[in-house]
């Protein structure tokens, strides 16, 4: 895809749009509850380290999407895709890889004729260690414990992330630092804010797995379902929410209107911001902003109402993607880059997705939704491997072929009569073509994201005018893409002690009193602290 041209960015627009992702990402789709460790040193904005931006020109969108700061859409597949790298970029050698997967892990090799003609097209055999991302962390220090680091690795969320780079990552800046990265021109084609994740002491130490806008949330809706009931999808103010809710709910029928608990759709009407917000020289965290009682209160109510399905605390990711396919509950909150796990999950052909715009509490108008980060992670290169790295830059460059391209027709839809078949024009994957490509590919590098919904036609352009009426005015995270050690080390830990707390309120296991007296603790056991280290960087990034 073409990504919004960022060459004429400053360091402070560089910093402020990213969003508050792990260092490897956070598992699944959903980002409710996540930290603010994106591991960026505060360097990471330098000029004599940051590698060009050179944008692919190769394919032109049906709909463009940089005036809006949004991924390009596509309707149609190219009938005659450009083959994008000229010779396979292995060097016979095995490439051993760590990532992690939120999929189901596909059949081994001998099985998977994905994977065979992969290391076929690589010019070496691929070795994936898949771990499911919920699991990732603990596989990820384990590893690293037992010095048992892949030539590429998925950095993970780990304490003293600058120091564990110095002493087992290669140092990338000889290869990809200004016009060097030229040589890797799918590399040079990501976005220039992605690669703060990954800039520690002016010095690259891995490439960013690039997202961006698609990874921000919002309230999904079975269209379809609201239409046969007469219902609008436009919400004015918190009531009218309720009363949608209501009239998408029959407990008889086992029907409720919400797949889960729509947290962040909630506190998007009360304008909180996207984890923390400025305050002169110092940050504040989300936790503290006043609004939270009354949010609590629509929580509650929503919850006590039985519009919530019952499951929602106890249940998996993929749960609510079910309840949502098979129409047990016509809303669910997601990231836009689950749209096409949505379509596939759908039993109904006729299903029509859509998308609710939170509106502002006060019914002044629409509300804001929080903007997704650059880059939800990144692949580092092991220090044991520098002897290789240029294959396997090649390599990972090999996997950022961008949309248009023979290459990444292949890497996303597989073989085609076998992966995938060809509709309308498009290529769309079989369960086979599902299951065997789940390599963790999109893990280890990607292309920037590009809305192509070929499952169902009329669904790229959905999306697409979606995120161009919620992501211009997203909020973003003023500290995304900065360093705190405290955020790392104690951070997961605080946040989920107070994700715990929301939930419980939400099902009235605690009054909503509770929140305060959580806030106070949250800021002494540690918050504070956190916010400290990320107000210095903040400070010093300018």
């Amino acid at each position: 895809m073409n990504t919004p041209d960022s060459r004429l960015v400053t360091r402070r627009t560089l910093l402020a749009g990213l969003g508050a992702f792990g260092l490897a990402g956070a598992a699944g789709c959903s980002n409710e509850g996540r930290g603010g460790t994106s591991g960026a040193n505060t360097s990471g904005s330098g000029s004599d380290v940051r590698p060009a931006y050179v944008r692919y020109t190769g394919v032109e969108p049906d709909l463009a999407g940089a005036e809006y700061n949004i991924p390009n859409a596509f309707i149609r597949y190219p009938a005659n895709p450009v083959r994008a790298v000229d010779a396979p970029p292995g060097d016979g050698k095995p490439i051993n890889v760590l990532t992690y997967t939120n999929t189901p892990i596909p059949p081994k090799v001998e099985q998977n004729l994905f994977w065979q003609e992969l290391n076929k097209r690589v010019g070496s055999p691929v070795s994936v260690s898949l771990t499911p991302s919920v699991d990732y962390t603990q596989k990820f220090a384990t590893t690293v414990a037992g010095d048992q680091l892949a030539d590429i690795f998925l950095v993970g969320a780990v304490p003293q992330v600058p120091q564990l780079l110095q002493a087992k990552a290669t140092d990338l800046t000889p290869h990809l630092a200004g016009d060097k990265i030229k040589k890797y021109p799918f590399l040079a084609n990501l976005p220039e804010t992605a690669w703060n994740s990954c800039i520690f002491g002016n010095k690259i130490y891995g490439v960013p797995i690039s997202r961006g806008a698609i990874s921000s949330q919002a309230l999904y809706s079975r269209a379809d379902l609201l239409e046969q009931q007469g219902l609008s999808a436009q919400v004015k103010n918190p009531d009218d929410f309720v009363e949608l809710s209501k009239a998408l709910t029959d407990r008889r029928r086992n029907r409720f209107a919400l797949a889960a608990a729509p947290t962040a759709f909630v506190r998007n009407m009360f304008d909180m911001p996207n984890n923390w917000s400025e305050n002169g020289t110092t940050v504040v965290s989300y936790f503290e902003h006043e609004a939270h009682e009354q949010a609590f209160e629509l929580l509650r109510k929503l919850w006590s109402s039985g519009y919530i399905h019952p499951d929602a605390f106890s249940g998996q990711n993929q749960d609510l993607k079910v309840r949502f396919g098979n129409g047990t509950s016509a809303l669910a909150v997601d990231t836009f880059s689950a749209w096409p796990s949505y379509l596939q999950t759908t039993v109904d052909p006729q299903t029509r997705i859509g998308i609710i715009p939170p509106p502002k509490h006060d019914g002044s108008g629409q509300g804001r939704i929080w903007l997704g980060a650059p880059a939800i992670g990144f692949t580092a290169i092991s220090k044991k491997a520098e002897a290789r790295v240029e294959t396997l830059l090649a390599y990972l460059n090999f996997l950022a072929a961008p949309f248009g391209t023979q290459e990444y027709l292949f890497r996303k839809f597989g073989l085609p009569g076998v992966h995938h078949r060809v509709v309308n024009g498009n290529p769309v994957l079989t369960p086979k073509g599902f299951s065997e490509t789940q390599l963790g590919l999109m893990y280890q590098a990607d292309s920037p994201w590009t809305i192509f919904l070929p499952e169902k036609e009329g669904n790229s352009a959905a999306e697409f005018n979606a995120m161009k009426q919620l992501c211009p005015t997203a909020i973003a995270d003023p500290v995304a893409g900065l360093y705190s050690e405290t955020n790392v080390r104690k951070g997961p830990q605080l946040t989920e002690t107070m994700t715990q707390l929301t939930n419980d309120i939400i099902q009235g296991r605690q009054p909503v009193s509770a929140w305060a007296g959580a806030v106070k603790k949250w800021k002494s056991g540690g918050g504070d602290q956190i916010a400290e280290e990320f107000g210095q960087a903040l400070e010093a990034s300018r």
